[in-house]
This record gives C-alpha cells, structure tokens and sequence, in this order.
C-alpha cells in the first residue's frame, strides 16, 4: 500500500481556505472595506474586534479608529449592525445602520459618549458614516470634508449625546437629547433639529449652566465648516433657536433668557484654516496675559469675523438682571447685512431697564444704519501680524463709521410711581461721509423732550420764562464740509423752547484744508493756525419767553413795563458805547435792541470778520473777555424782521 503524506495534507489546506472563503458573508465584506477606506478618510489605526451575520444582518463588533487631524480624536463603537446588502465594492444601498455605545476620546479630557446613533436609507461608504464620529460633536459637527462628503442618508437620528469640551481654560459638559437630520446629502443637510441642549462647567469647573429647548437649522452645508480652502459659499439657509436660559452668578436670581432667535442666510468665505478649526482655537484660548497672546486673540477673532456673511439675525424676549439685581427686557434685537466688518442696521426695541439711581427707563426702539468696521477689522488683522503696537496713534479709517443712529420713544420715570423725570419723541442723528475723523456731513434732530419742573429751586429758577410745571423742547444741527470752499458751515444750530423761543446759530469756519484734516490729530496746531473765522449769526425767535421775563422783572421792582423797558434801554447805551467805537454802529445796536423790547419778535446779531482771522487768535483774545473780540468783527444787529 502506498502513502501520499505529503499531498494529503496541502489538500486539505486548500479545501479548508476555499471552504472559508466561500462562507465569508456581508459582514466580513464590509469589515474589510470600512478598514480599507479609513486611511484615505484620515484615519488611522482601524481594527474591528468581531464581525459576524446575525439574521440578515452585518454585525461589526468593538470597532476602533483614530483621526489623524490636527485635532486627534480616538472612536470606540461597541456594536454596529447594518441592514441591507452592501454593493460588490462595499458601498451601502439604501441601508440602515444602527450604531451604540459610540465613545470619542481627544486630549485634555475632551471626548464623547454617545448612546445611540442610527442612519436610515444610507447609501456611499460605510467607513465615512463611521470617520464622522472622530470629531468633538459628532452628528453635529463632521469630521472632515472626506468623512461629510462619503455618505448620504435619508434620516440621521442620535440620542442621548453628552460632549466634554474646553471653553477659555475651562471644561464645559454638553448633553444632547435628541439630534435629528433630515435629508443628508453627502455633508449638505435639509433640516437639522436638536431637542433639549444643556451646558454646565464640568465637576469643579467655574462657569454658569446654559440651555435650549429646541435648535432648528435648515439648508445646512456641514462639509463647508470642516472645508480647509477653495470656495465655500452658503453654508445655512436660516435657522431658529428656542428657549436659551443662562443661570445668574448670583444665587436665586433669574436666570438671563432668550425666547428665541432666528438667523437668515449665512455664508463663509474662503481662509487659510476650516471654521471648525478657526473655532477651536478661539475656544481653547484662555486669558490675554501678554502681548503675544492679545495678538493672537485679535487675528483669530478679526479672521473670525471677516469669514462670515450674515443676511439677518434676530432675537426676541430676552430678559435678566444686572450684576446689581436690578431687572432688563429687550423685547427684540435685530441686525443684517453682516459683511467683511459692514453692518447694514442694528436695531433693538421694546427695551426697558432699571437703574441704581431708582429710575426706570423704556426706550421704543434704538436703530444704528450703515456701521462700517472694516478699518477697526483691518487694524486687529495688523495688530496680530506686529504691524501696529499698542501706544501707536490709530489711523483715521481704524475707526467705525456710523451713517445713521436713531431712538423714539423714551421715556424715564421714578420707580414704583408714575412720576415722570424725562421723555424723548425721536433724536435722529445722520452723519455722512468721513474726511479723516470728522463727517462731511451731520445731521441731529430732537423733539418731543419733556421734562417736569420737579422742585421748587428749577421752579424758582424758571417761573420768570413763565415755565411752571414742565420744559418742552426740540433741538436741530446741520453741518456741512464744503471741500472747494475750504469751509465747515454750521447751517443751523437751532434750541426751541415751547412757550420761551427759539435760538438759532449760523456760522461758517473757513481755511479747512482736506489733507490737514485728514492728517488730524496730528495736524491740529497747523489746523488751528490756518482755520479762520467766518460770518456768525445769532438769532432768537420770541414765544412768550421774553414777555414773561420782561413783567416777572417789572413786578419785582414795583415798575409798569414800560418803564421797566426804558430802565433797560438805557443801561444797554451805556454797556454799548463801552465796547462800541463805532458811534453809527453802536446807534443801530440800541435801536434794534429797543425796537425788540417794544414787539419782542426776533432779534438777530451778525458777526462779519474784518478781515482772515485765525482761530488760533481769536481764542486768545477770548480770554480776557469776550468783549475783546468785537473789534476783529463788523456787528449789524436787526429786529423784528
């Protein structure tokens, strides 16, 4: 009888190794293919404890990874189980994959648990579905741009997700409830919905609690966050959040809280780093301790904000206390057009606070228009580069412009009474274009200013005017830089007091030169020698103010008014003729005057420069009298006209 040993046993070898491959199943396929993606999907380290079929199923058991980022994050997933038979190439086709007890570890104690996390019509690699979890949030934040971009799914769905985080120097624990997404396609989301967010500090950690009921965000693009470069474009089509409470530090009080905001279209700009990185490292920065630091703090926070585009952002019902305990409402605060360090409008209303001094005030609405930061934007871009040091004089265009500020409706009363101490209609301010620090342009209006008459020194000092109970007032300038002329003209300057009058100033400074104001402050002692006085024109507009002063004062000395009239008419010849020369013109003043105090209408004085006087020295004549100044000026004085 003869033995073949040898054959026999590499016979069964090979019967063993072909049984073996014939009884591998879905399971061992996707085992493969998930561990054979993961390096392009910058991952390392790829093991899968088990992989077995359970009734249809592809169980993946203990499966093990790390991102190799620039923010390392090692995932621990205790069991995946996959529904649906994956292509000849491994890919998932319409598939459900249910993953738990999923964990991410990252430095510092940062990482996060989370209990249970199921995709439903996946369809693209199953190793990008698993990548994603390598990030400090997932569901809610991607991994990569690979890992966002592999898959898509019809519904994501994670539940109870708790993330351990750096904030400032401090650890801070996050817990999600429930986390939905809607239309997942391949890192653009329809709708992301997240029910129940609460922060606190980690155990030991300083910091206030924070929650939200609900956030809502739809149109999202979660690869453009996680995009290093290239065009980013929009990255959320709108977005709501509902009910944000922040605890008070001061223990029993309310807590500061935001029933809702609502943001429009957001869009990122291309940078040299991802927003997701860009954050992260805003956030693991702690206090500014040196130079170096508020450096770093001024370039990330200024790249920060040129980065984003933001069409509208609203919110509504916020409420708390100050540090003094004392209560606040804004029933709405509004801003749009946010770009490149411009702001189209900020706007708040139904705002109400109390103060220290026992006074509670409301203001109707508050509205800024036109705010251009983009040179203050410029500048921190600067300051963290060392092209600026602190101590240097800030350039011109460093500071913000505002084209437009106004408020309606305030109102300041004493608290826990109805008594009034201040009312404002509407103060508008409108500034134009800059020439250097100052606006080519100003505009400032103010009406419906009431004010009681409180106590009896401001009613003793104000029944003469025949002002008893209240003022009531409205202001008005304009000023205009006239670039051919050289001149900064004051249009008007006008005070209207109801029931006393009106004072109007008109006046006009000359010998501006643009590049001397642009160059300010630098150039303010040439500026001052070079600017010139022009023409000044005082007018008062009687209402009753004169009249009442006229015959408080004549009842006091036991005088008719027409006496007392006299009495004042010649005491202003003699003050006259002290400072006048000037006979004829000393004549026409005291004839204006006395024609005034006969009709008391109006009464205007003119002030013409004799010839180019510098401001330099007109303030130094002013400070001996203002009389000293008069002979510089040609005086007309004119009444009733």
């Amino acid at each position: 009888m003869m033995h073949f040993p040898a054959p026999l046993r590499l016979s069964a070898v090979l019967l063993l190794a072909m049984g073996s491959q014939a009884l591998a199943g879905p399971a061992d396929d996707l085992s493969r293919a998930a561990v054979g993606a993961m390096p392009s999907l910058q991952m390392g380290g790829a093991a899968i404890g088990e992989a077995r079929d359970e009734g249809g199923n592809a169980v993946l058991v203990n499966v093990t990874f790390s991102s190799t980022g620039a923010v390392p994050i090692g995932v621990r997933i205790g069991r995946a189980t996959i529904t649906g038979a994956p292509g000849a190439d491994g890919a998932l086709s319409n598939a459900r994959v249910l993953l738990e007890d999923v964990e991410g570890t990252g430095a510092d104690g940062q990482g996060y648990k989370l209990a249970r996390a199921e995709f439903q019509g996946a369809q693209g690699s199953l190793a990008a579905i698993l990548g994603n979890l390598a990030t400090q949030a997932p569901l809610v934040q991607p991994a990569n741009e690979g890992t966002a971009t592999g898959f898509s799914a019809q519904a994501i769905a994670g539940r109870d997700l708790v993330v351990t985080q750096a904030r400032q120097n401090r650890q801070q624990t996050v817990r999600y409830g429930e986390i939905a997404l809607t239309g997942y396609e391949r890192g653009r989301v329809a709708e992301l919905v997240v029910r129940t967010t609460q922060a606190a500090p980690t155990d030991g950690q300083p910091g206030p609690a924070a929650s939200a009921a609900s956030i809502r965000l739809n149109g999202l693009d979660m690869a453009a966050a996680v995009r290093a470069s290239g065009p980013v474009g929009v990255w959320m089509e709108s977005g709501v959040v509902e009910g944000i409470s922040i605890a008070s530090p001061r223990p029993g009080a309310p807590p500061f809280a935001i029933a809702r905001i609502a943001m429009g279209k957001v869009s990122l700009r291309p940078g040299t780093q991802s927003i997701a990185a860009l954050t992260e490292s805003m956030q693991a920065l702690g206090p500014a301790e040196d130079d170096a630091a508020r450096r770093r703090q001024a370039g990330l926070a200024a790249e920060f904000i040129e980065r984003f585009d933001m069409e509208r952002f609203e919110i509504a019902g916020i409420s708390g206390q100050s540090p003094e305990g004392l209560p606040f409402r804004i029933e709405r605060f509004v801003f749009s057009g946010l770009s490149q360090g411009r702001l189209a409008s900020v706007a708040m209303s139904g705002v109400s606070a109390a103060s220290r001094e026992g006074q509670d005030t409301t203001i109707g609405q508050i509205s800024v228009e036109g705010i251009d930061a983009s040179g203050l934007l410029a500048l921190g871009k600067d300051y963290a580069a060392g092209r600026f040091a602190p101590g240097q004089t800030m350039p011109p265009q460093a500071y913000p412009h505002v084209a437009r500020i106004v408020l309606e409706e305030v109102d300041v009363k004493q608290r826990g009474t109805s008594q009034q101490l201040a009312k404002v209609g509407r103060f508008e301010v409108e500034s134009g274009p800059r020439v250097g620090l100052m606006p080519s342009r100003l505009r400032a209006k103010l009406t419906g200013f009431e004010a009681p008459i409180t106590n009896a020194r401001q009613r003793a000092q104000l029944a003469p005017l025949g002002l008893t109970d209240s003022i009531s007032l409205g202001a008005e300038l304009e000023i205009d830089y006239v670039e051919g002329a050289k001149e900064l003209r004051m249009r008007t300057f006008n005070v209207e007091v109801d029931d006393v009058g009106s004072l109007n100033l008109v006046m006009t400074v000359g010998g501006l030169d643009r590049g001397q104001i642009e160059a300010l402050p630098g150039s303010a002692a040439v500026l001052g020698l070079s600017a010139k006085a022009g023409a000044i024109t005082l007018t008062y507009t009687e209402d009753g103010g004169v009249a009442n002063f006229i015959s408080h004062l004549a009842g006091q000395t036991g005088m008719s008014e027409d006496d007392f009239k006299e009495q004042i008419k010649t005491q202003a010849q003699a003050m006259v003729g002290q400072f006048i020369q000037d006979r004829a013109v000393a004549e026409q003043i005291v004839e204006a005057f006395g024609e005034f105090l006969d009709d008391p209408t109006s009464l205007a004085v003119t002030l013409t420069p004799k010839g180019d006087i510098p401001l330099a020295a007109l303030a130094v004549a002013l400070r001996g009298s203002p009389f000293a100044a008069m002979p510089m000026f040609n005086i007309a004085v004119k009444a009733n006209e």
